[in-house]
């Protein structure tokens, strides 16, 4: 018999080795939001209709001794059989003839939790024994009663001590007092019988018992006694707290069954909720029913509050996160293309830029409010957020020049081989979430440290770019967050942080059709997102950045620790002469020179400053004529497009003087095409309603007010025009030669090619 002794022997062994599974619970668990602190913020019920958390690091000390006392008075001194529990269940039960005790230690409940609770009967009862003491083997005791705490049952379908807490005193298990705590530790011995609002008297019985046993073991004194039995029982389940709503069905969606402890800070999440709401609430009458906000750390790339949206029932599609949602970006792009400018030498903050009717192809940006100002120093174009001067810039900077550096700093929804975009990019034309915004900013912003970006993660806690930024220079980025600051506020909030010096860099964006109005905005320490508008895309009147956006965005500021704004970036930084009329870099004829700091790259030189000659009455004259007593000046010529528009939109310029009668030389540049601007520009036709190929509408733009422009188109006479140099041509399909002539003899010529309207 001893071989079959050892044989059964190193099988039962064998057996008992493997007797339980790696991962003892194969359950679904519940989908748990929490924030920063440790506090729940919303949770999803578990795929088998159970609320159950997901196993926590540990358990409150309340529980431990209420489940002990009530469960397993020898807990911490047996190897998972209680043999002395099981000689007095063997007693009871044959004294009464039946089985009224089991002697179940907790090691023993917590193998058969993990079986799904099989049918009674003494095998299964001898294998529950045999397997708890392997999984004393496995396991602490800690961690045992962690099993135990996040499977036992809690009445009806709540399992786990974390979901019965919250579900039956709306709070956290670390927060209950001792007869809460007693009040949840007597329900996994009969959930089905006793339970809240089931068998009052009955559950009210059992649970001061426990007191009265916690009382008699030391555990408690007597005044936590009287107290704890004098509280109420709990009654029917509370609703769980849904205060990240969009977070946590985002969490629900792509990490099912986790616990995230999130960095929102708890306070501040419902503070902005709260705000967001209202401020849907106000837009509710324009038809506009959705908003959304998020806050992110500078320093950290943490998202500290995510709104994704109101929380207003009664709001259409008010379930889409709109943090999460692409949408048309506006004009918040235009700081990364000023600045990417700036780095590359191409303009200053000073420089004056062009902003007169300009045509692309089948593409012609305006300007929100349809004006066109001729000439503008680029911090007005960014301030006041002109699409003309911006897609004039992108277009000699390059559209995939600047896609790249945008998908580099985190746009990754643009796609870094999509290059259909074309000039509209800078308006509008690419769709992007706000969260991506939000982490472009971020990281456009960290350039100005000279650091590699290795805190940026995703809302999950994993790394988020893994491919290098290319270097972005940190004074082009100073130099645009410090034109950001002077943007025209709100009117009820152009004197916020004046007094205490609050600076806030930001910027608005509206898409086209009114239907998503940004802005964006950063002091130092946070940067906040704000979106209003529909989420189905209907745009609405009045939707618009500044206005819809912006007070939602300083609101979010105001209810926030203040920052510190950014230093300037005194080393990266060159002293360059420039002209101080022109914004660009100082030549021989810049009459006055002023002194700036830029990037290492600097600037390009000024084009506009020329050599002149005047006579002793101020008039100009040619270079050969010696007849007159001549002095010789500098004198800045500005494109006679942006001069005729410039001066007529009250521009501070003073055109050169008028050439003196006695010495007169031709002047070529006096006169300019504004369209076509370049020679063979392509045009389409439309056609009307009635099918007739509509009108060519040329414009051109003279330095003299009153200069009055002849017209020609093929050598025929058209013609003329004075103070608005537009001209209305009925062109047929081909190529077309166009000429004008001012009444000084000078001309341009140029052409087109006009296209047949689809």
């Amino acid at each position: 018999m001893r071989p079959f002794i050892f044989g059964g022997g190193a099988l039962l062994t064998l057996w008992w080795y493997f007797s339980i599974p790696d991962v003892l619970f194969n359950v679904p668990y519940c989908t748990v939001t929490e924030s920063v602190e440790g506090r729940l913020l919303g949770a999803r019920i578990a795929d088998d209709g159970q609320w159950r958390f997901p196993e926590g690091d540990s358990i409150p000390y309340r529980f431990a001794k209420c489940i002990v006392a009530f469960e397993d008075e020898r807990f911490y001194h047996h190897p998972g059989v209680d043999v002395v529990a099981i000689g007095r269940a063997i007693r009871q039960n044959l004294t009464s003839g039946e089985i009224v005790s089991g002697a179940s230690t907790l090691s023993m409940q917590v193998i058969r939790l993990s079986r799904n609770n099989p049918d009674r009967s003494y095998w299964e009862k001898v294998t529950e024994m045999l397997r708890a003491t392997r999984l004393e083997a496995e396991y602490s005791k800690e961690e045992i009663l962690q099993f135990y705490a996040a499977h036992a049952p809690f009445g009806g379908n709540v399992v786990g001590l974390e979901a019965a807490s919250w579900r039956y005193f709306n709070r956290p298990s670390y927060q209950l007092s001792w007869s809460e705590m007693a009040a949840l530790a007597v329900l996994p011995n009969a959930p089905s019988v006793i339970r809240p609002g089931r068998n009052r008297t009955s559950y009210l019985n059992k649970r001061n018992r426990l007191l009265a046993n916690l009382l008699a073991r030391g555990d408690i004194d007597s005044i936590t006694y009287n107290l704890g039995i004098k509280e109420d029982l709990p009654l029917e389940p509370h609703a769980l707290p849904d205060l990240a709503h969009h977070l946590t069905e985002r969490q629900n969606k792509e990490r099912r069954g986790t616990r995230f402890a999130s960095k929102l800070n708890y306070d501040w999440q419902l503070l902005i909720q709260h705000e967001v709401d209202l401020h849907a609430r106000r837009w509710k009458r324009n038809q506009v029913n959705n908003a959304a906000a998020l806050v992110m750390d500078v320093a950290t790339g943490d998202v500290v509050v995510y709104v994704g949206n109101t929380n207003n029932d009664e709001a259409d599609s008010h379930e889409i996160d709109m943090l999460n949602a692409p949408r048309s970006t506006g004009s918040i792009l235009k700081p990364f293309l000023y600045s990417m400018a700036m780095e590359r030498g191409m303009l200053t903050s000073g420089s004056l830029i062009a902003d007169i009717p300009t045509r692309f192809g089948d593409f012609t940006p305006t300007n929100f409010d349809k004006e066109f100002r001729g000439i503008v120093s680029v911090e007005r174009a960014l301030q006041l957020s002109l699409n003309i001067p911006a897609a004039r810039v992108l277009r000699d900077l390059d559209v995939p020049v600047f896609q790249q550096r945008l998908y580099e700093i985190g746009m990754h929804d643009l796609g870094k081989n999509n290059l259909n975009y074309g000039l509209s990019l800078i308006l509008g034309g690419a769709e992007v979430r706000p969260l991506q915004v939000a982490r472009s900013y971020r990281r456009w912003i960290l350039s100005m440290q000279m650091m590699p970006d290795t805190t940026s993660k995703d809302m999950w806690g994993n790394p988020l770019y893994r491919e290098p930024i290319s270097r972005i220079d940190p004074a082009s980025v100073y130099s645009t967050l410090r034109i950001m600051e002077g943007l025209e506020r709100p009117s009820e909030w152009k004197q916020y942080g004046v007094a205490d010096r609050h600076r806030i860099a930001w910027k608005t964006g509206t898409s086209y059709g009114f239907r998503d109005a940004w802005a964006v905005g950063t002091d130092g320490r946070w940067i906040v997102v704000a979106w209003t508008g529909n989420a189905n895309g209907e745009g609405r009147p009045g939707v618009i950045g500044v206005e819809t956006s912006a007070p939602l965005l300083f609101k979010i500021f105001s209810r926030l620790p203040h920052g510190v704004f950014f230093e300037e970036p005194l080393d990266e930084q060159k002293e360059v002469l420039i002209c101080a009329q022109s914004g660009y870099r100082a030549q021989q004829y810049c009459e006055l020179v002023d002194t700036a700091y830029l990037g290492t790259n600097g600037v390009k030189a000024c084009e506009y400053c020329e050599l002149i000659h005047l006579n002793d009455r101020g008039e100009r004259v040619g270079f050969n004529c010696t007849s007159q007593s001549v002095r010789d000046t500098g004198w800045m010529f500005l494109p006679a497009g942006m001069t005729w528009f410039g001066l007529r939109a009250g521009y501070d310029y003073q055109p050169p003087p008028d050439f003196s009668a006695d010495c007169f030389t031709s002047e070529g540049d006096a006169l300019a095409w504004v369209y076509p601007e370049k020679n063979n520009e392509r045009v389409r036709r439309t056609r009307d309603v009635d099918g007739r190929l509509g009108a060519v509408v040329l414009e051109a733009g003279h330095r003299s007010p009153t200069a009055t422009l002849f017209w020609y188109v093929d050598e025929v006479y058209l013609g003329s025009t004075q103070h608005e140099h537009r001209f209305e041509a009925f062109l047929d399909p081909g190529i077309h030669y166009l000429t004008i002539v001012d009444d000084n003899g000078n001309r341009k010529t140029t052409s087109i090619r006009v296209m047949e309207g689809e």
